[in-house]
């Protein structure tokens, strides 16, 4: 399985739209990985494309994509930096010409009353060229190649708004946990009941070095104590790859501060662009 980090940053983006702490003056100073764009993840070059923020057009021309090639798009939430949806209406035939695939969307029920809004503003829906899939939570879905098992995050304005996933393709699997704060135990319970021994982690770490007010994100210390639930109940160890992502710059650290306290515990530190494989 291929992982694609588009965009790594949390909603306002680094350097934040309106912002001039010292990270966002680094950023804006210095470039290269230090920027970061809105979350969104590409998996195995294209089958799959999980969240659709406002930043999706810049990347698609940032790394040469064509999303017309993509028939399934997976939303965790429904917040704008990880749904846009008014800019899926322009796949409408009023706007986009010489589509020859349907893309699917799949998200929960906040997410599909989002995707309905932006359609029915556009006063337009073309069944054909666009369809929404809705998901409930605690179930296993089979999405083009892959298994999606959908579990309620800790985000959003109620239990069951947000989701985060487990994408399974094949012998490997994908924990996918932007946005959230440390999983529940009934999502933790799930997990070793359906036995889903994982392959790779995709850690929410929007707070980096502090905690974050409401317990909606998770921080690195939280990252290695959800780790160390996850190896009790045998879903992980020694093998299993560990990424950092959905960085906000109120975490207070620049990408090689990140990376310096991630390195000490074998943890990658995602970066707009950078690609792995498990």
């Amino acid at each position: 399985m291929k992982i694609h980090y588009l965009g790594t940053a949390a909603a306002e983006r680094v350097p934040g739209i309106f912002c001039n702490c010292r990270i966002c003056r680094y950023a804006r100073e210095h470039g290269g990985k230090d920027l970061r764009t809105q979350t969104q993840t590409l998996i195995d070059e294209g089958d799959l494309l999980i969240d659709f923020p406002g930043d999706s057009y810049f990347h698609l021309r940032e790394h040469q994509l064509n999303f017309n090639e993509i028939e399934h798009l997976l939303i965790t939430h429904w917040h704008s930096d990880h749904l846009y949806a008014e800019d899926l209406a322009f796949r409408m035939s009023s706007y986009a010409n010489d589509l020859d695939k349907k893309l699917t969307v799949y998200g929960n029920a906040t997410v599909h009353r989002f995707f309905d809004r932006a359609f029915e503003l556009e006063k337009m829906i073309e069944p054909e060229r666009i369809e929404f899939q809705e998901l409930a939570p605690f179930e296993k879905y089979q999405i083009g190649e892959y298994q999606v098992h959908t579990l309620p995050a800790v985000h959003g304005q109620k239990n069951g708004d947000c989701f985060i996933y487990v994408i399974e393709r094949g012998e490997k699997r994908l924990f996918y946990t932007q946005d959230t704060g440390f999983p529940t135990n009934e999502v933790l319970d799930y997990l070793e009941a359906n036995q889903l021994k994982l392959d790779a982690i995709s850690l929410d770490c929007t707070g980096q070095n502090m905690t974050y007010v409401g317990g909606i994100h998770m921080n690195l210390g939280e990252n290695l104590r959800l780790i160390q639930a996850l190896s009790e109940r045998g879903l992980c160890d020694e093998k299993t790859t560990y990424v950092l992502s959905h960085f906000s710059h109120n975490g207070g650290l620049t990408h090689q501060e990140m990376k310096e306290l991630a390195d000490e515990y074998q943890m990658l530190t995602a970066y707009d662009g950078m690609k792995i494989e498990i």
